[in-house]
């Protein structure tokens, strides 16, 4: 991440800028959008829980969700390059607080899984960007699954719950908050 950069465009956009360690009291959210010449393509966000990420983000309410995909599309639109790029929030969690802490300008594992989950990941990056672009810019609609990755690995299932399920025990048991509750539930 190119830090000084990213905070002059943060602050042009008037977006909160947090250098540093993040503190256990925020939770971390990230948007994944593709840039062209032309215009800037939400392709999805995620939540990350420990070492594992949600797709898509399950404990914002509709209000956060449209605000940081709005504020992720302005940072984007301002980014000097074309390509995927992947914005990273730190949000706290008792509160509406957020502030950019990392930006990606290369596709990421969160990148990729997302680009895959639309069916838009061609083996080397996104199918729609680049001169020899293989689809037309996607109309990108709500996930048709939910989808949890470790790394490079990806699951998929039609619940969270069932996504959580799949994902090696370790990393299970280190799940905590509103996503160890959806995994532990037995009702």
């Amino acid at each position: 991440m190119r830090a000084d950069y990213w905070s002059e465009v943060s602050k042009a956009q008037n977006v909160q800028f947090f250098e540093g360690e993040l503190p256990a009291h925020v939770s971390v959210f990230g948007v994944v959008l593709g840039r062209d010449e032309l215009s800037v393509y939400p392709i999805g966000a995620f939540e990350l829980c420990g070492k594992a990420a949600v797709y898509p983000p399950q404990t914002l309410n509709p209000m956060e969700d449209e605000l940081f995909m709005g504020t992720a599309v302005g940072l984007a639109r301002a980014w000097d390059k074309t390509g995927v790029i992947t914005l990273r929030f730190a949000k706290q969690r008792d509160g509406g607080d957020f502030a950019l802490f990392d930006v990606c300008e290369e596709i990421g594992d969160e990148a990729k899984h997302l680009l895959t989950m639309r069916d838009l990941w061609n083996g080397t990056g996104a199918s729609f960007l680049g001169s020899e672009a293989e689809k037309p810019a996607p109309e990108l609609l709500e996930l048709q699954s939910v989808g949890v990755s470790l790394g490079e690995v990806l699951y998929t299932a039609d619940s969270v719950r069932d996504a959580l399920k799949m994902l090696p025990e370790a990393a299970q048991a280190v799940m905590s908050g509103w996503y160890g509750r959806i995994l532990h539930y037995e009702g």
